[in-house]
């Protein structure tokens, strides 16, 4: 079986939000059971709060598995254009820069994907999944003042404005170093029941949303050996 070796964040982990536990939690059965079975063994090295700097740490303590044959998918983002939201709370006439600030978050990504293709990896990437900005807004502002973080953004928007920023960079990003992207966006935001998609925080897909997720991924794979025998073929 080919390797699949997956480095992000909780996205790719299987997080959801349980409104009824009212915390986060790992979906049930979240496997990605269909990959498997079309010849995939899968190694998920995805971690909750995972940005790109913790992402290169955690693929270089990994990279023996990255070697010729294997597939390696990055997804990376949205902790990393992150805010600290007690922060701008606290003081919401300061400066308040992302986690993991633009210049830092692209010499990290492709820092990450020169070294998966050094140890012989193929690399794809994906983009990423939309929020709702209004759950997200109740969300960061249940323990801190909503009129205080609200004031700092200019309106709720800018929380979806400013992922989609990094999500841009992400896409420029794979243009740049020739990486396939896995077009998780565009699944969701093309969705006529997107609503049921992203869970109450705002940020984190539902059920359905994995399963969207998986689906893509899947897809992706099997056009991308169809394309490969096709080469051979020719």
């Amino acid at each position: 079986m080919k390797k699949l070796i997956i480095y992000g964040d909780s996205i790719m982990r299987g997080i959801t939000y349980s409104e009824q536990m009212g915390r986060h939690k790992l979906c049930k059965g979240y496997d990605l059971k269909s990959i498997t079975e079309v010849g995939y063994e899968i190694k998920n090295r995805a971690r909750m709060g995972a940005t790109i700097v913790r992402g290169m740490d955690i693929l270089e303590s990994t990279l023996d598995d990255c070697g010729a044959g294997a597939v390696v998918l990055f997804e990376f983002g949205g902790n990393d254009c992150d805010h600290d939201w007690n922060a701008v709370s606290e003081s919401p006439t300061e400066k308040h820069l992302p986690h993991i600030d633009e210049d830092t978050f692209v010499s990290y990504y492709k820092a990450a994907i020169a070294k998966a293709r050094a140890a012989g990896a193929t690399v794809v990437m994906t983009n990423m999944i939309p929020i709702d900005a209004d759950r997200y807004m109740q969300t960061i502002s249940r323990s801190n003042s909503y009129e205080n973080i609200l004031s700092w953004l200019g309106d709720a928007s800018m929380l979806y404005r400013f992922q989609e920023h990094y999500n841009r960079i992400v896409e420029r990003l794979a243009i740049e170093v020739g990486c396939p992207m896995i077009d998780l966006r565009g699944e969701f935001l093309l969705s006529h029941d997107y609503k049921a998609l992203i869970s109450a925080d705002g940020i984190h897909p539902t059920e359905a949303g994995h399963d969207l997720i998986e689906q893509t991924l899947k897809d992706f794979l099997l056009n991308q050996e169809r394309a490969n025998r096709s080469a051979i073929g020719a």
